[in-house]
């Protein structure tokens, strides 16, 4: 009995057209001819005519990691396993105006305001005793503030108003910088009477 041949199936892996183009990147391409060419780059060719760095891609990755959001299908960017970032231009373009444009908003706060927790600091007893501007990952550090994170930063979120986050919560995102930022004189006052479970 002649045994049936299998059914040849169409491989479920392939390019999009896009990816196979890796043009050269030339010394007088401008910023804006650099953004009109479809294709792919590696990231480090590129990065100094976009003012860009390999630390700003790697905080929006942890970001959108967070956020279950694939930046290689969202922004046009990501990294693959064991390489350097690389780059869609025809997605990465829209995402990089983005970025641009959220970089120009104004912010609410000087990094040099910023402090780390000290190395002494074990517990979160002992940040409640801090005082002056941190960055909200750093306090969301220790436990029970971290379990609390998400809920903290969907509050802030909700804040039409920034500076009212601020003075009423002390806790606010600044756009400019991307960043979510504590002051820790107010915050304590706010997470226990409004989050935590004895409110």
């Amino acid at each position: 009995m002649a045994t049936k041949t299998k059914k040849q199936t169409k491989q479920p892996f392939s390019f999009d057209p896009e990816e196979m183009v890796w043009p050269e990147v030339e010394d007088s391409w401008t910023e804006e001819e650099l953004l009109c060419r479809k294709g792919m780059f590696k990231f480090s060719k590129i990065k100094e005519k976009l003012n860009l760095t390999t630390a700003d891609l790697t905080k929006i990755s942890r970001d959108a990691l967070k956020q279950n959001i694939n930046t290689y299908e969202t922004y046009g960017f990501g990294k693959p396993k064991g390489s350097q970032y690389i780059v869609r231009m025809s997605l990465f373009r829209e995402f990089y105006s983005e970025f641009n444009q959220r970089k120009d908003l104004p912010t609410n706060i000087d990094l040099d305001q910023v402090q780390t927790v000290p190395k002494n600091i074990k517990n979160a007893n002992l940040l409640l005793e801090l005082r002056g501007y941190y960055y909200l990952k750093d306090i969301c550090s220790f436990s029970p503030f971290r379990e609390s994170e998400e809920n903290i930063r969907n509050t802030i979120r909700a804040h039409e108003d920034q500076e009212q986050a601020k003075a009423t919560l002390g806790c606010w995102y600044d756009a400019g910088k991307r960043e979510f930022f504590v002051d820790m004189e107010l915050f304590p006052n706010w997470f226990f009477s409004s989050v935590w479970v004895r409110n």
